[in-house]
């Protein structure tokens, strides 16, 4: 059967369009990271070095679809390492660097890793080859090697599972190709794109691969956790064109460091709804530059519609339309196209379709179907779960979800998967997690935990729930809150009653060790402002901001407050470098001139 020229255009590979800009302009920095440049020629021969070497050890022999695991913090040494991976015909699984050990070796697990390109910080198994960078790079010429397919696997990225087990989308190459020629944002030669987000979030694969397989420039921000005033020396330094951010630090940004966003020409923001006074305060001082609404699961790699936001906003920001390459459909519970102006689940199809779940042939089952749609033998359609409608000029807007799936910080989050892992902890014998979205509009995590006969509950067991989830999840499914209760209540039906599960105000203070009172006027005022930024009733001078339930977005609110109590200016650093109340507080006095205070 001929290929239409629609299908054609998304017949290539990664390697193959990274080639093509090899080849257009070897000698232009493909990569800038730490102050250090890389050209496209010395790119491409790094990850040549890269895939000749797991190709020495079986990597992608005979068409296999190995998956080769990558654990590195960002910078140009990991670029390398995923166009290496592609180069050699495998697919790559991006670790977060930051996630707990424990998560990590699940993964690498789940996806049956057959090779490791690490900076040694991981405990690989027994036999299984490692290539250590910077240092472990083969010498001597190699030949260009390219056995990547179009339908070739191109990576894994793990999503949390209802199931309580996280999913892995199998994404292929030709998928990666119709997000990066979506044409939703101005590509090519001129534009520096900034790789801001984790590695294991689907959103880099927007950052990366938009600039270098159409002729741009990446910019790589320093490993480590976010600092606004860092975020902003860098989108300076090296003069970024293009910012995805998540919605919550799109807030934040606007918030606290609008100015800081002036030098953009394009600014994609979205994984969760965008508030639309956020919306309109960025466009009445920056009404130059394009701002995107992006919205998609990484079910249908990265995006699926895009709203460029032109006028103040009422409302609903949009989700927008399909981008190219994407066909959306809006259905009810029997898959029937909904009525104009009425509401249905978001089904998703064409290029941009992963495969599915590995080896979950059930899950892929329940959430890709064959699409009746298509008119084309074969095609299938995702089924995202989401709720929209269309609105009076044709674009979408997004009015929630039919299940428990949430975004957290842009992370999506099944509470399933945490409910598992606190119920298996040893003192808890039931839990059930839900959703709370706070004044800012965003959404936390509640976990109610109900003791084990003989337990005590309080938040000595909180405090124990809390320190064990941060040593097996990422940080975006540990609950802000994690509160005790004798017994959960129940519907008529016998299950839990979620909607008279109540959340106080302020939480007890979570935490096992001694509450230490304040012992000076500027540690009372400290202690103050942490308790209303973590909404806990108390906090002492030796409780961790981070360990309490802090997060980087927290962090920005709470600078922000204690500059314009105090009447100082602070970086975020000093929260980093200082995260107890008696350490921060000191911090402060030493700005304020207290040196006494403690005397």
């Amino acid at each position: 059967m001929k290929m239409d020229h629609a299908e054609a255009r998304w017949q290539r590979t990664v390697p193959q369009l990274f080639a093509a800009q090899v080849r257009e302009r070897p000698d232009e920095v493909a990569v800038s990271s730490g102050g250090a440049q890389v050209s496209f020629a010395e790119l491409g021969e790094r990850a040549d070095r890269i895939a000749a070497w797991l190709t020495d050890r079986g990597v992608g022999r005979d068409g296999a679809e190995d998956v080769v695991a990558v654990h590195l913090d960002r910078g140009h040494d990991v670029i390398a390492a995923l166009l290496g991976v592609l180069k050699a015909g495998a697919a790559f699984l991006a670790l977060d660097v930051g996630a707990p050990e424990a998560r990590r070796q699940r993964l690498v697990a789940a996806a049956g890793a057959v090779a490791v390109v690490s900076d040694g910080r991981l405990s690989v198994p027994a036999g299984t080859p490692e290539l250590r960078l910077p240092d472990g790079l083969p010498a001597g010429p190699v030949s260009p090697v390219d056995r990547s397919r179009p339908d070739g696997l191109a990576y894994i990225c793990f999503t949390s599972g209802s199931t309580g087990r996280p999913k892995g989308v199998g994404v292929p190459h030709r998928a990666v190709v119709r997000l990066v020629e979506g044409g939703f944002a101005e590509l090519g030669p001129g534009q520096t794109f900034l790789h801001l987000s984790p590695l294991a979030f689907d959103a880099s694969v927007f950052e990366i691969w938009s600039p270098l397989l159409t002729g741009g420039r990446l910019a790589v921000h320093p490993p480590g956790p976010l600092v606004a005033e860092e975020l902003a020396h860098v989108l300076a330094e090296e003069k970024v064109t293009t910012l995805w951010l998540t919605a919550g630090l799109f807030h934040r940004m606007v918030d606290h460091h609008l100015e800081e966003l002036g030098g953009l020409h394009q600014l994609v923001a979205g994984g969760d709804v965008l508030n639309p006074g956020h919306v309109n305060r960025f466009l009445a001082r920056f009404p130059s530059v394009r701002l995107i609404n992006g919205y998609g699961p990484t079910e249908n790699t990265t995006f699926t519609t895009c709203h460029p936001v032109t006028a103040p906003v009422e409302g609903t920001v949009p989700i927008g339309r399909p981008i190219t390459g994407t066909q959306v459909r809006v259905l009810d519970d029997e898959l029937r196209p909904v009525p104009a102006g009425g509401r249905g689940e978001l089904c998703v199809a064409g290029a941009g379709l992963s495969r599915g779940y590995l080896g979950d042939p059930r899950a892929t089952a329940e959430k890709f179907l064959p699409d009746p749609y298509a008119g084309t033998p074969g095609a299938r359609m995702y089924r995202t779960g989401d709720i929209v409608g269309e609105l009076s000029d044709g674009v979408l807007a997004f009015f929630g979800r039919g299940d428990r799936q949430v975004k957290i910080r842009g992370f999506r989050v099944e509470p399933a998967e945490v409910e598992q892992e606190i119920t298996a902890l040893p003192g808890v014998r039931q839990a059930v997690v839900v959703v709370r979205t706070d004044d800012h509009g965003d959404r936390h995590l509640v976990a109610h935990v109900v003791p084990a006969p003989g337990e005590l509950g309080g938040e000595h067991l909180a405090a124990r729930v809390r320190r064990a989830l941060r040593a097996a999840l990422p940080a975006a499914m540990i609950p802000s809150v994690i509160l005790t209760t004798d017994e959960l209540p129940l519907t008529a039906n016998g299950k839990v009653d979620a909607a008279a599960l109540s959340v106080p105000t302020r939480a007890p203070r979570q935490s096992d060790s001694e509450y230490l009172a304040p012992r000076t006027p500027v540690e009372q005022l400290v202690c103050d402002l942490w308790a209303e930024a973590l909404a806990v009733e108390r906090v002492g001078v030796a409780d961790d901001f981070f360990e309490l339930g802090g997060n980087s977005l927290l962090a920005m609110d709470l600078i922000s407050r204690t500059e314009a109590v105090f009447d100082v200016e602070l970086p975020i650093r000093a929260l980093l470098h200082n995260p107890t109340v008696e350490e921060f507080a000191e911090a402060v006095e030493d700005l304020i001139g207290l040196e006494g205070a403690r005397a």
